[in-house]
């Protein structure tokens, strides 16, 4: 055509160019710059990167392999997760739906909790603060303890025992 080759034009030179398809998509293999699509570019390539936005923060939604954050991944996305130890098990520090583990959450985490129930009754075997429910406590368990107020005085209506006090005690 007598013209001077550039980029965008539809052929590629040898040795100045990578690529060069002729178009001006930036979501296909060949960039409007004439390099080559890939993961970094800043353009997620249809059919083939998730996403792309172009840096190297791992905590935006989008992680560094151009796939979107997911919980379970390894990666902490800062605005959905508030941990992701990319694993399943629901005893550790982290619960398999990101969320940081806590007394209550209804998981036991050994050599931290003796019980965790996920229920916010201490009148059943498990107490709020994850410590198997006692006599002396100051929760009566139902069906176990007809009174438990806590202390150690059996002057009062319930005795050390946690058994109502009653006439001759």
């Amino acid at each position: 055509t007598c013209e001077v080759a550039s980029c965008g034009d539809g052929f590629a030179q040898a040795g100045v160019e990578a690529c060069d398809d002729g178009n001006a998509l930036n979501t296909d293999s060949c960039l409007t710059t004439c390099v080559e699509a890939s993961c970094g570019d800043g353009f997620a390539q249809e059919g083939v990167e998730a996403c792309d936005d172009g840096n190297s923060n791992n905590s935006d939604g989008c992680l560094n392999s151009c796939t979107t954050a997911d919980c379970g991944d390894g990666v902490v996305a800062s605005e959905t997760e508030e941990c992701d130890d990319g694993n399943n098990n629901d005893t550790d520090g982290c619960l398999s739906t990101c969320v940081q583990a806590s007394c209550g959450d209804g998981f036991l985490r050994e050599g931290l909790e003796v019980c965790d129930d996920g229920d916010d009754d201490n009148t059943d075997g498990c107490l709020n603060s994850c410590e198997l429910a006692s006599c002396g406590d100051g929760f009566a368990q139902v069906g176990v303890e007809a009174c438990d107020d806590g202390n150690d005085d059996d002057s009062d209506n319930c005795l050390s025992t946690c058994v109502e006090a009653s006439c001759g005690d």
